[in-house]
């Protein structure tokens, strides 16, 4: 015969199951996970957070549609005038003409003149800080011989990056033609700063002047307001048109975690004063959300030595791998000593590998799931060997080959 139990006594069995699952994880010897939130909404037509340095995605929403960039067309301008600087073609203290055309572009402006030189370095700053199209008009002319020509460069440079959404018609963004997806800007920003460096101090400057000649000077502000709001923002570039709406590429590091925040078609429809300060807030609220939940593990200096690799028919035989930058990956925080890693190298290389070359990656991951990778790259040159080495390989090769060794 069965007893029916008293319902107290079901509520203390209750309450002695909920504590002893509480507190057995400290008998067996487990840590407790912390596990981040859900990210927070935002009122956007497209958006992404990532880790800069490994690429690991916080939040995305519709990250391959093709968007309005608006002035973050200039992007991919300032990629260019960088490359040619870069190859020496452009000189920071050049003179560029200013034609008509650059004097009567519309929009935002650095109020350059026609008939005068400006030196190049200010048209940099007159299109990183005030979004000057007429500086843009003027680079492209300066270094294409016209802006057709120039457009048709930007083109051709996104294909060579692998931008399968990104087309341009303009060099500033007035056109309501441009198109980039926020991916494929992910992948342009990551390819203009980690190429070009140099060019993230003009991003970051707040304020720029101007004095055309025989004029006053004229002071402008950096519409990235973070750049004032939030400690540890440096850039990069802001963009606004009526259809686009208001959008933004925001670059920030705080304790080693460097993350990219990009917002593609928000607040439309609004004033430029309220689209300036809901962009903002947005901005600040996944900024906000990575640095609060996630934490950056280093686990190796920047150009420490992290293996090597086999070299075919090179004069040397083997590859060093670094990471230029560092290596380490982002982990939700409370799981840091969670986290490992796994040299991959490229086993099919052949001479000549050129210093800064790719020949492996790392992939990290915290608890079995993967979190990221970063890039190792050749730490010098391997040139291609004699004629001896490169028959000798590859007899050496075919053998490894067929016998599955290589």
């Amino acid at each position: 015969m069965s007893r029916t139990r008293p319902a107290s006594f079901f509520t203390f069995a209750s309450l002695i199951i909920f504590v002893c699952h509480l507190v057995s994880p400290l008998f067996l010897g487990y840590r407790a996970v912390y596990a981040a939130p859900e990210p927070p909404e935002i009122a956007a037509d497209s958006y992404l957070l990532a880790d800069l340095k490994t690429g690991r995605v916080f939040m995305a929403k519709d990250v391959d549609t093709p968007q309005v960039p608006a002035s973050l067309t200039k992007i991919m301008t300032l990629y260019i005038v960088f490359d040619e600087i870069s190859q020496g073609r452009l000189a920071f203290d050049g003179e560029v003409s200013i034609s008509e055309e650059a004097w009567r572009t519309e929009g935002s402006k650095m109020f350059v003149l026609v008939g005068t030189t400006v030196r190049v370095g200010q048209l940099i700053q007159g299109i990183t800080v005030a979004s000057g199209n007429d500086a843009c008009v003027a680079l492209a002319e300066h270094i294409s011989g016209s802006v057709t020509s120039f457009v048709d460069r930007m083109n051709r440079q996104a294909q060579e990056l692998g931008l399968t959404t990104a087309h341009f018609v303009d060099p500033h963004g007035i056109s309501d033609d441009n198109r980039i997806s926020a991916r494929d800007l992910f992948t342009l920003v990551n390819a203009y700063i980690t190429r070009y460096p140099e060019a993230l101090q003009f991003h970051a400057i707040k304020e720029f002047t101007y004095a055309p000649p025989g004029d006053k000077p004229i002071t402008q502000f950096n519409r990235n307001r973070l750049l004032w709001s939030y400690p540890g923002v440096y850039g990069l570039k802001t963009g606004f048109t009526t259809r686009a709406g208001f959008n933004l590429v925001a670059l920030a590091e705080r304790d080693g975690l460097s993350t990219v925040a990009i917002i593609l078609g928000s607040a439309r429809g609004k004033s430029i004063d309220e689209g300036e300060r809901e962009r903002t807030a947005l901005a600040t609220s996944m900024l906000d959300y990575v640095y609060k939940n996630f934490s950056y593990v280093e686990v190796a200096e920047p150009n420490a030595n992290l293996g090597r690799v086999r070299v075919w028919k090179g004069k040397g035989k083997w590859a060093e791998g670094i990471a230029p930058t560092g290596l380490g990956a982002t982990v939700e925080k409370g799981q840091e000593d969670s986290l490992s890693y796994q040299v991959v190298f490229d086993t099919d290389l052949e001479a000549p590998v050129h210093k800064g070359m790719k020949i492996g990656e790392v992939v990290f991951t915290c608890d079995g799931e993967e979190v990221g990778r970063a890039d190792l790259v050749a730490k010098a040159e391997v040139p291609r060997g004699n004629i001896f080495r490169v028959i000798w390989d590859s007899i050496a090769r075919s053998i490894l080959k067929a016998f599955g060794k290589a």
